[in-house]
């Protein structure tokens, strides 16, 4: 297997290294030119509405008001002399082909334009990939050569973009899983026997997502014991008011760390989380100086 086979088996199984141009200035460019051609044809069709309208016949000037005379015209003017009196139909029929071609342009163009950028290390690994004569070792002969090799990356779409919920979801998948590859997982981990994937070892993203989990939950249990706690053992008013406010940075850090809540739900999740600091505080007296 070499070639287009090669690389297609790899994309197929690893869709976040499926990364292709999405040819943005082309599709924009048809765009135009479809519009610019609806234009004329509406042009053309309120001339045609306009003539038939000043027409001294009577089925042209009913035209306007009757869709079946519309259309007989349409039919009749092809095998009349008289062919201005259907030009109207005839250009509405070439206006409804015309824009089923740009509004499914239109709607592909929203689609492509709203796919994510591939993952900086997803694209790094592609080019290696087909690069290492050990590894994928593809080297396309066409114009398309280049594409991964010398991309514009601004013109760069994956089908299923590598990119995690939360920011520490995402430095674990795209950092921690290549230091613990470099340091452990190549000894412990052995490439599947496949023609594409020589030489290549694939981790599960699931697992790293479930860590980062883990670590949320673990943060989520610790932050209101470990204040709590703290503010027990301070008996100064002033040092508590410190440790609520640090306590409760943490906590708001966390959540935007940690997770991929909102600003609405971080904001609530760190008040609630300052109104059991407070009311532990008024309900405790002066901790341990309290209990003297």
């Amino acid at each position: 297997m070499e070639g287009y086979n090669k690389l297609a088996s790899l994309m197929g199984a690893c869709p976040e290294v499926a990364i292709l141009r999405r040819f943005g200035s082309l599709n924009a460019r048809n765009l135009l030119y479809l519009q610019a051609e609806l234009v004329a044809l509406e042009d053309s069709l309120r001339a045609c509405t306009e003539r038939n309208r000043a027409s001294s016949d009577a089925d042209r000037a009913a035209s306007a008001r009757d869709w079946y005379t519309l259309s007989r015209l349409g039919s009749i003017g092809n095998n009349s002399s008289d062919v201005d009196a259907g030009e109207e139909w005839r250009t509405m029929l070439e206006i409804r082909e015309k824009l089923k071609e740009y509004n499914a342009a239109l709607v592909h163009q929203s689609l492509i334009t709203g796919m994510s950028k591939p993952n900086p290390r997803d694209l790094a690994f592609l080019q290696e990939w087909m690069r290492r004569p050990s590894m994928g070792n593809v080297y396309l002969l066409g114009q398309d050569s280049d594409i991964w090799a010398n991309p514009e990356e601004s013109e760069l779409i994956a089908l299923q973009a590598r990119y995690s919920d939360s920011p520490v979801s995402r430095w674990m998948t795209d950092t921690l899983v290549h230091w613990y590859h470099q340091a452990i997982g190549r000894k412990l981990r052995k490439p599947k026997p496949s023609d594409w994937t020589a030489n290549t070892v694939m981790y599960s993203e699931n697992g790293v997502t479930r860590l980062a989990s883990v670590l949320g939950v673990f943060l989520a249990s610790l932050l209101p014991i470990a204040s709590i706690v703290v503010l027990y053992f301070v008996g100064s008013d002033a040092i508590r008011l410190v440790v609520i406010a640090l306590f409760t940075a943490c906590f708001s850090v966390s959540m935007c760390l940690v997770t991929n809540a909102g600003v609405v739900d971080i904001f609530t999740a760190t008040a609630a989380f300052t109104a059991v600091q407070v009311v532990f505080v008024g309900t405790s007296g002066h901790g341990s100086e309290g209990k003297a």
